[in-house]
């Protein structure tokens, strides 16, 4: 698997933006949060992932909020997985900063090559939908 972390706009996976989307225009600096979803591909390079990302991610500003093994499929438009891990980054330089590490480019490669269909995707974090709901035009 590639890191496609380093995608660019225009181009699909981890990194890339939305259609139609405007990265300047959600709240600067605030918190975001990763979604990850993901199978297991090589239990034991993501077990060498595992054992030190949990305090680099800390490290770096992060903290897991959830995981989750997959019980079912109930509707969506991307094939299953069988992981999720979502973590709360204080922001998205400091979740690049994580990326970025010079430190950890030896970490990366074990998460890449442990896991297969990733899908990882930024969110800022909202207080309610009324943002949101306002951008809507019916």
């Amino acid at each position: 698997m590639t890191d496609q972390t380093r995608a660019e706009p225009g181009k699909t996976g981890p990194g890339a933006e939305p259609a139609g989307s405007d990265a300047a225009s959600g709240p600067s600096g605030g918190p975001v949060y990763a979604l990850n979803l993901f199978d297991l591909a090589d239990r034991e390079e993501y077990l060498a992932y595992a054992r030190r990302s949990s305090a680099e991610v800390a490290r770096h500003g992060g903290r897991v909020v959830a995981l989750g093994r997959l019980r079912r499929v109930v509707t969506g438009d991307i094939a299953p997985r069988q992981v999720l891990i979502l973590v709360e980054w204080e922001s998205e330089a400091s979740f690049r900063g994580y990326l970025d590490d010079p430190a950890l480019a030896d970490l990366h490669p074990h998460r890449e090559n442990g896991s297969a269909a990733y899908v990882w995707h930024l969110f800022d974090r909202l207080d309610d939908l009324r943002p949101l709901l306002k951008a809507v035009t019916m």
